[in-house]
């Protein structure tokens, strides 16, 4: 889906309203903290707050939110945002009464993870795929996206089990290897072997039961993450 000038400009101007707002809120504390990314990551992905100040008409309900950009650079170099996607890191979703993170999180009412009215699915970080680099990840989600790309791999998201779609096959062509990531679940070996079929330098590398990237980095540092792909 082409968008508008328009369009392009309102998104940045949102992402930027969600930069100013993330120092020393709920949503740094969450990522830097409790999932373990670091500043220097939190600005590369340009990741912000959805907090109680200005917020852009029509995204009120995500107040409580780290706001996501979905990312683009154009050939002489300028950024774009073609969506943004919200992850809720409100208290009472993402922590215990003592105010330790859960790993369970509990979101009613609402989904942990929430896409504008209208959007489509789309690549996350697809700026890896303009890295001079002859092997890729693909994982499921901004989380796993964010950590195995701290560690140093180029890699992209897809959202959701199911965000797979036909015309992302091109973008795959001509790497020497695809590594895919997968959750140690069924749901995670489901998504790999999707993907995996529709790229034939791809190799699934199989995380430990009920392990993700993110916490097979919080549980065993980068060198766990880095080892799967051979590094």
């Amino acid at each position: 889906m082409r968008l508008s000038d328009e369009r392009k400009s309102w998104l940045l101007g949102a992402t930027k309203t969600f930069l100013d707002q993330i120092g020393g809120s709920p949503a740094e504390e969450y990522l830097v903290n409790h999932r373990g990314i670091d500043p220097e990551t939190v600005e590369r992905f340009r990741l912000g707050y959805v907090g109680d100040g200005s917020v852009p008409s029509g995204l009120e309900q995500y107040r409580g939110c780290v706001a996501i950009p979905y990312l683009r650079r154009g050939a002489l170099g300028a950024w774009s945002v073609m969506s943004i996607r919200f992850r809720c890191v409100r208290p009472e979703c993402v922590k215990h009464e003592d105010g330790s993170f859960r790993e369970d999180e509990i979101h009613v009412g609402h989904g942990k993870v929430q896409s504008m009215a209208g959007d489509t699915h789309r690549i996350y970080n697809t700026l890896a795929i303009q890295e001079a680099s002859d092997e890729i990840a693909v994982c499921e989600g901004e989380p796993d996206t964010w950590t195995s790309a701290q560690c140093g791999i180029p890699t992209v998201g897809i959202p959701g089990v199911s965000g797979w779609k036909n015309h992302f096959d091109k973008l795959f062509v001509g790497y020497r290897r695809v590594w895919v990531l997968a959750q140690g679940d069924d749901a995670g070996q489901n998504f790999a072997e999707q993907v995996a079929s529709r790229i034939p330098s791809s190799l699934i590398v199989p995380l430990d039961k009920g392990l993700d990237v993110n916490k097979t980095f919080r549980s065993f540092g980068p060198e766990a993450v880095l080892n799967k792909v051979g590094k």
